[in-house]
């Protein structure tokens, strides 16, 4: 047998009886090699004494390595099975129970199975013989004992994994990209934190500013991450799936008042107060799924996740965090509108420069159609003196008008400028030191909330002159955050320039008779209206 550390290693083995002829098979598994668990050699030598107590001689058949007793889908144990089933097999041989399986489900069905093909079942150090009825039903009682067993190490490692991520040190499973493990002594403890791979965090350092560029996207980073060479943590290619974790987890950047709200708006249960988010850590969202669940974390609801301030140091500052997610998160909701037509892809943005009604789409059936007034079509040919439009036409003018604007340097550059102009830093620091008051006051209020559900008459009284007094407070701070906003327009323009990075991205694709919901969609976000003019010509106001 191979030395040295063998992860959840699976062994069985063949042996002869050559008084009978028949074949007995000897299955060993052990879950982790520690010095509270039998080893391999001590199964096998176990199973082999009995063995040769009735006179057989044995051969190591085969050997698996990093599989649990959790499922019956295993290698080793799938190989012995289909010996089973061709008759090789008359009888099974293990040190204990679970070493075949801690699942009563499982190995109910694998009993039924073994006795199909007339193959008993012993368990050595048990006395368990499943040829007898007694046997039978002794393995199922421990069986349960086995499958409890099972799910209690299941609730204590899920238990100490909740417990040190709510202490802000990392909860357990290898580290996220970016980062490595250090162990490190707080308070008289030894705890596992995160730092920062000095190989690994440039690379994320540069998924996030590919994602921002004018034109970037997943397919794009991926891409260069090829071409550069650059493997993942597991030494693997990288997949969208798993670059949008990198793009996505909260971990990457700083616990700052505005990811706090941000994650607040999600959902997530966040457990330390606002006045923590002061941007000199990080933030960790984390959350086990049940078992009943198949969704991946990141398409989980943030309501499913918990969220607290991290101990270890951001790759990633908050505001570049932030405008990645406002990008992810403009691609699904751009949308044609509601009860436009799929004749044109510039319906509803159409207006004429003569009498400023929507410019519609006629069928014709000897042409392509005409885009006409809707004066004119509704009301009568002498409503309005504006001249019909021929589809055929003005559609690749326009989708040349719209190429060009958007292709132009000039036209890049200004996007930029405007979303460097969305948040100054000290329309930032201004944003988030009224967050933080504002959030402290909504805590406080909770808490006295709370307190007077239970208080008598008396402490009621001084509950409510508190919560009166704190509301006076709250009202000006509300005032104040609402006009901020209404100024600043910070969320709502970062998110409309995404959607027109991203529309610019589909400029390639798109106005072909194939992608017209893509066409459509991409017209809504880079134009704000086209007119058609008296003279015969057309006007189009950019987004941008």
């Amino acid at each position: 047998m191979q030395q040295g550390y063998h992860a959840m290693l699976t062994v069985f083995l063949f042996l002869s009886n050559r008084k009978g002829g028949s074949m007995i098979a000897i299955y060993t598994r052990q879950s982790i090699e520690k010095k509270d668990s039998l080893s391999i050699d001590a199964q096998v030598k176990a199973c082999a004494d009995y063995c040769k107590a009735q006179g057989w001689e044995y051969e190591i058949y085969t050997q698996d390595h990093g599989f649990s007793g959790k499922s019956l889908d295993r290698p080793g144990f799938q190989a012995m099975m289909s010996a089973v089933r061709s008759g090789q097999v008359d009888k099974i041989v293990c040190y204990k129970l679970d070493r075949i399986s801690r699942s009563v489900s499982d190995f109910a069905q694998l009993l039924q199975e073994l006795e199909q093909y007339k193959c008993d079942f012993i368990s050595v150090t048990e006395n368990f013989d499943t040829s007898s009825p007694i046997g039978r039903a002794m393995v199922y009682i421990c069986m349960v004992f086995a499958q409890m067993e099972r799910e209690n190490i299941q609730e204590r490692v899920k238990s100490n994994y909740y417990y040190r991520s709510g202490l802000g040190f990392w909860g357990g499973g290898p580290a996220p990209y970016g980062y490595q493990l250090k162990r490190q002594q707080i308070a008289g403890k030894v705890h596992t934190v995160l730092e920062p791979d000095p190989n690994e965090a440039p690379w994320v350092k540069k998924m996030y500013e590919w994602y921002l560029k004018p034109g970037g996207s997943a397919m794009k980073i991926l891409r260069l991450l090829t071409e550069n060479q650059v493997p993942t943590k597991r030494g693997y290619k990288w997949t969208s799936r798993v670059l949008m974790d990198v793009l996505s987890k909260p971990l990457y950047t700083q616990n700052s008042m505005d990811v706090y709200n941000y994650l607040t708006q999600s959902g997530a249960v966040i457990s330390n107060p606002p006045e923590d988010f002061d941007g000199t850590l990080s933030v960790d969202l984390y959350g086990k799924k049940d078992s009943s669940q198949s969704k991946h974390k990141r398409c989980r609801k943030g309501s499913d996740m918990y969220c607290n301030i991290s101990l270890h140091e951001a790759i990633i500052d908050s505001d570049t965090w932030l405008q990645v997610q406002y990008k992810i998160l403009a691609r699904p909701k751009i949308g044609g509108r509601t009860g436009t037509s799929k004749n044109s892809w510039f319906t509803g943005l159409m207006i004429c420069g003569v009498c400023g009604r929507h410019v519609s789409f006629t069928h014709s059936a000897r042409t392509a159609g005409y885009y006409i007034c809707s004066s004119r079509k509704n009301c009568g040919w002498n409503s309005c003196s504006s001249k019909p439009a021929s589809k055929k036409k003005f559609d690749p003018i326009i989708v040349k008008f719209i190429r060009d604007h958007y292709d132009s340097p000039k036209t890049k550059a200004a996007i930029q400028q405007a979303k460097l102009a969305a948040k100054t830093p000290q329309v930032s620091i201004e944003r988030n030191n009224l967050q933080m008051e504002l959030a402290t006051i909504n805590n406080q209020i909770d808490n006295l909330l709370t307190s007077l559900a239970s208080g008598n008459a008396v402490m009621s009284k001084y509950i409510n002159d508190k919560i009166t007094e704190l509301d006076a407070k709250r009202t000006p701070l509300q005032a104040k955050l609402l006009q901020f906003d209404a100024t600043s327009s910070v969320n709502d323009e970062l998110k409309r320039l995404e959607r027109i990075e991203w529309a610019m991205e589909q400029l390639p694709l798109v106005y072909t008779e194939d992608t017209f919901d893509l066409s459509v969609q991409v017209s809504q976000a880079l134009v704000n209206n086209i007119v058609f003019n008296a003279d015969g010509e057309v006007t189009i106001s950019f987004a941008i």
